[in-house]
């Protein structure tokens, strides 16, 4: 795409612009209460999330795998490809679409484009030859730092914009406008591209943090300024936010975005994705899950974790929230003790809550305590009622506890079985 030539001279202070220092005024007076948590997740793996050089493209029987996670997962919108790379992946996007629609899964299925009719053309074609109603998101740069590297103009945009909305119509497909780098993007630009939203009933417009470049306030002001924009004129529109993770905020600019009633937050499964990466689908799940906004099959949500990694060639941190595999072990001595207590009091939930802020049962996971050099007898006490055993031999646990001190790994359930039969 090319434009009007820009000065080559230095840019202007607004090619700067972010809107992490905008104030938000009028703060509780533009969401609805109804519509703040209503929004849903849009899942972006198959699309965002293998933009990156470490990241493996999965076969096609792999991407219908993970679709099908997706939807057990309660994942109920998806980006599924970009069409207009060529014909292998129209083939590929269709077969996607066909899936869906033959499993009855409830599944929204989206494709991304750029502003080009052959793009939107393709993603046409998708809908037609798998029979299935699907969504465009069709994406282009708007910041005035694209502008001035690209040498575009803001009526090559707005341009763009109307070219891409009609011919949406002609294909038949749901026009969602994706504003990339619309973080850094200013007021006086944004409204010159909202109006051409308005002009052409552009009804589902998506925000984007393409370069992790937002905090928290700013995703507020950028959100709470575009609602006002758009109801000063009368116009209803749906909002989605799409965040990166390059300053670690990705998970809680979405967070923010659900809550001030974007329609759509979108994620990746793990967080994959170009640089630092999107935002994390499923902590989005588990924390709209625990926060009673949406309900979501945490276990399958696991499971999908569980299959996503070693296809798309990444691995789960062994502190990764929710999902790392030593989430749900403490060693100390003090939570051990808390723990045996919430266990001898017969509750599953009062054990996984005690000393735990995600439920390791929602995940289909248990509450782990292990025993080393940092444990006290109530970590042995507490294996020892797990495996039937009595917990009064004080001699028996001290030994157990000798091991554990001399040793620099937890000791095993085969290690202690040995301790307590060389101890009889």
């Amino acid at each position: 795409m090319s434009g009007t030539e820009h000065d080559q001279s230095t840019p202007t202070a607004d090619v700067w612009f972010t809107w992490n220092g905008v104030g938000t005024e009028e703060e509780a007076q533009d969401i609805p209460a109804e519509s703040a948590y209503s929004g849903i997740l849009f899942d972006e793996t198959l699309r965002d999330g293998l933009q990156a050089p470490h990241i493996h493209n999965p076969s096609l029987e792999q991407k219908l795998a993970i679709v099908d996670h997706m939807s057990r997962s309660g994942v109920r919108s998806a980006d599924l490809g970009f069409p207009g790379s060529g014909a292998a992946a129209v083939e590929e996007c269709t077969e996607l679409a066909r899936h869906i629609a033959a499993g009855g899964l409830a599944l929204t299925p989206g494709f991304a484009g750029r502003t080009h009719p052959s793009d939107i053309h393709a993603i046409g074609e998708v809908g037609q030859r798998a029979g299935v109603a699907v969504e465009a998101y069709v994406f282009i740069g708007v910041s005035p730092i694209r502008q001035y590297v690209e040498d575009w103009d803001i009526e090559l945009i707005r341009s763009a914009i109307r070219t891409s909305a009609a011919e949406c119509r002609r294909e038949n497909v749901e026009f969602v406008l994706v504003l990339e780098d619309a973080v850094r993007c200013t007021p006086q630009v944004l409204g010159s591209v909202y109006d051409v939203a308005v002009e052409t009933g552009t009804r589902r417009l998506t925000l984007c943090d393409t370069v992790g470049a937002a905090v928290p306030t700013g995703t507020e002001a950028l959100i709470r300024w575009t609602r006002r924009y758009f109801a000063d004129r009368g116009h209803a529109v749906e909002l989605e936010w799409h965040g990166h993770n390059d300053r670690g905020l990705a998970l809680v600019n979405s967070l923010t975005a659900l809550a001030l009633g974007c329609a759509r937050v979108h994620g990746t499964v793990l967080g994959v994705g170009e640089r630092a990466g999107n935002a994390s689908l499923d902590q989005l799940m588990i924390n709209s899950h625990l926060d009673g906004h949406h309900t979501y099959d945490l276990t399958a949500l696991r499971e999908y974790c569980e299959y996503a990694a070693p296809v798309l060639g990444v691995d789960i941190p062994q502190n990764y929230p929710a999902m790392g595999r030593d989430v749900f072990k403490t060693s100390a001595g003090v939570h051990a003790s808390a723990i045996l207590k919430a266990h001898e009091k017969g509750s599953v939930a009062l054990k996984d809550s005690v000393y735990a802020g995600v439920p390791a049962a929602l995940l289909g996971r248990e509450q782990e305590v292990l025993i080393d050099a940092a444990s006290g007898a109530n970590n042995v006490k507490y294996w020892l009622t797990l495996h039937g055993h009595t917990t009064d031999d004080a001699t028996l646990i001290k030994k157990v506890l000798e091991r554990a001190k001399a040793s620099r790994t937890p000791l095993g359930d085969e290690e202690i079985g040995q301790i307590i039969a060389t101890a009889g």
